[in-house]
């Protein structure tokens, strides 16, 4: 397993230069990708091997967990892991589970714990204890699982399952697909398959694609009839060797770099084969002028020479919320207001990510707005833009909020970023590559 980096307790912010240049990377492999991968690795029979995992806290989470649960997993090898999954079978006994600030962790093992005749106890980071899991939480106990949570389906939940779990089962599509990605990936396992049918509107229905994909991969095959309902059969996981590739989501990052500093940045472990919804973003970079090329293997973002341009009308990040922060800080340099909407999810994600960057930005002198799941960001001065003076960006335990406020510092002076070392939950190496190309900028 690679080291984790070690942080400051802040980090001082140095503006770009301007001016072009070329900064090639490759991503840290895709957290989505990579959870689901071990997690359905872990219910296959045999040994599975997944390689290029996205090396990150919510990465070796899932690991600490799979160990706890009885599955072999052996990370002896760079870039390589092998779990000996056991056809849903897991150690007997008590076990006590701790799954960080892991959303996809705690909803996954939830649904593991629902497969365990053993007491099983899931907790986390005091922001998970806050992230709500009631409507999967009740969708267990409809199917046959004993769960108790001291606050009405917020972690710690004590859960006692049985291998005789019997559906069908209702979910609401409003709050997260990681309640339906968890059902999906036991549902192979349950007795008589399993029928899923979703209340309402799905959310984030490209994370939804993921899990089907990923599940594909091991030989499961889902009947979706228009998000609506989802019938899987009783099936079982072949164990095989799946490559995970770059996060689409870190993408986001670079892609607005690009396009913000009339850059030419290349991807190299993420192209046009992705089925990862947060490939999206780049459609709205196009939209701001840049080009993205996009080939089989690797992705080139190359900025306009000058931004001076917005976006026709609101902009809808209903299919990619996670990578909404990031559209915010490109918002205060476009030529007018920019309204976002499709962000209501973002309220119960590590922390309210409509509220949080509203207040940093405020701090900053940007005009915004808030609603329940919309936002209107306006153009900065250019008097504050050159303002000098340090001002403290609280992070609030998110990697979000700390990596999208990278993208505003590398052209606004004076950010100091609080809890830096918070980007190790997917991507403990952001700082280190947001430095290099910065060092390129500077030739």
């Amino acid at each position: 397993m690679a080291a984790a980096p070690t942080f400051p307790a802040f980090l001082d912010l140095e503006p770009w230069p301007q001016g072009s240049f070329h900064f090639e990377t490759a991503l840290p492999g895709s957290k989505s990708l990579t959870l689901r991968d071990c997690a359905i690795a872990a219910l296959a029979d045999g040994q599975s091997t997944v390689r290029f995992p996205g090396e990150a806290d919510d990465y070796w989470r899932m690991k600490d967990c799979l160990r706890r649960l009885g599955i072999g997993v052996d990370d002896s090898r760079e870039d390589e892991l092998r779990i000996a999954g056991r056809g849903g079978n897991f150690a007997p006994g008590r076990v006590e589970l701790d799954v960080g600030q892991s959303a996809v962790t705690a909803r996954l093992m939830l649904a593991f714990a629902a497969l365990r005749p053993d007491e099983t106890v899931v907790d986390g980071h005091i922001s998970m204890q806050k992230r709500p899991n009631k409507d999967l939480v009740d969708a267990l106990r409809t199917l046959g699982a004993v769960l108790d949570s001291s606050n009405d389906g917020y972690l710690p939940t004590t859960v006692r399952g049985t291998r005789s779990l019997r559906g069908p089962v209702r979910v609401p599509g409003t709050i997260s697909s990681q309640y339906l990605t968890s059902l999906l990936t036991i549902a192979p396992l349950i007795e008589g398959g399993l029928t899923i049918e979703v209340e309402g509107d799905l959310t984030s229905k490209p994370y939804v694609d993921l899990t089907l994909d990923e599940m594909s991969k091991f030989g499961v095959r889902v009947e979706n009839r228009d998000y609506r309902k989802l019938v899987v059969t009783q099936q079982v996981y072949r164990a095989g060797v799946i490559d995970v590739e770059g996060d689409a989501s870190a993408a986001s990052y670079f892609a607005a770099l690009a396009t913000l500093h009339g850059a030419s940045i290349r991807l190299g472990n993420l192209g046009s084969g992705t089925r990862q919804g947060d490939y999206a973003f780049l459609g709205l970079c196009e939209k701001l002028g840049a080009r993205v090329t996009r080939a089989a293997g690797s992705t080139l973002i190359e900025g306009p020479r000058q931004i001076a341009t917005a976006f026709d009308g609101s902009v809808d990040m209903t299919s990619m919320p996670d990578v909404a922060p990031t559209l915010m800080m490109m918002a205060p340099f476009l030529s007018r207001a920019t309204h976002i909407t499709g962000l209501a999810t973002l309220r119960v994600k590590e922390c309210d990510r409509i509220a949080a960057p509203t207040r940093e930005l405020r701090k900053l002198g940007v005009s915004v707005e808030e609603g329940p799941d919309w936002m209107r960001i306006e153009p900065l001065s250019a008097s504050r833009a050159a303002t000098p003076g340090v001002v403290e960006i609280e992070t609030y335990h998110d990697h979000r909020i700390a990596m999208c406020f990278g993208v505003l510092g590398s052209l606004l002076p004076g950010l100091r970023i609080l809890d830096p070392g918070c980007v190790a939950k997917t991507y403990p190496n952001y700082w280190r590559d947001w430095q290099r190309a910065r060092n390129v900028s500077r030739r």
